[in-house]
């Protein structure tokens, strides 16, 4: 087995969404495999000498704000719990600092106290004890994910979690600096929505990233 970066579009990131992420998300969490294979997305992929892909990262880079998104990280039924996910991980945030050297790298994390998972799509529980072994820690804010395109929803009840951050981008040991936090999350919500939210639970979330003294780490 060896982990590859791959660029789509590509025949492994077909596979890669068809046969590990789509039975691993709900609909809402997935998007589509034609923004998979965006040549932009930072794809690392897991492959056996076969040609069989075992599990992969996915990760989107925002030069402007210097944040970096971890919006997948799966591994195939059938071959989960043996330590792949971490390998997996550890290689994606390896590359993906020394790349680019980003203020943050975030996740979309399942709040364990409001979506409850199944057999399919893991344990929201045991999901955020494998992120927190490795040092994430979860900002302060009413989180969601914006809808992925016409006809998906969006997904409340996430928790967005630290998984690296540059000294520069702390204004002390428990908080990070809003601003770029602000200007990529309206990005994305930009980006994915076609505007910038001003529905309750959009105004929550900015009225969260405007606290004295940055975005608080639990």
């Amino acid at each position: 087995m060896e982990i590859i970066a791959v660029r789509g579009p590509d025949r492994l990131i077909d596979q890669f969404f068809h046969e590990v992420l789509a039975p691993s998300f709900p609909p809402d969490e997935l998007g589509t495999v034609e923004g998979l294979n965006d040549p932009g997305r930072l794809v690392r992929l897991a492959v056996d000498a076969g040609g069989q892909v075992l599990g992969g990262a996915v990760g989107d880079w925002d030069p402007d704000t210097r944040v970096l998104l971890l919006s997948f990280l799966a591994i195939r039924p059938g071959v989960r719990g043996g330590g792949l996910g971490g390998r997996i991980l550890d290689d994606a945030l390896e590359a993906w600092r020394s790349g680019y050297e980003p203020c943050v790298i975030l996740a979309e994390v399942e709040d364990p106290a409001v979506h409850s998972g199944n057999e399919s799509h893991g344990n929201p529980e045991a999901r955020l004890r494998f992120y927190r072994r490795r040092g994430a820690r979860a900002l302060d804010l009413p989180y969601f994910q914006p809808a992925l395109g016409p006809g998906h929803s969006r997904v409340p009840g996430l928790l967005l979690m630290v998984l690296h951050s540059a000294p520069e981008f702390h204004t002390s040991p428990d908080a990070i600096a809003a601003g770029p936090l602000r200007s990529f999350l309206e990005s994305y919500q930009l980006e994915e929505e076609g505007q910038i939210g001003t529905d309750p639970d959009s105004l929550a979330l900015w009225a969260a990233l405007e606290r004295p003294g940055g975005v608080p780490l639990r």
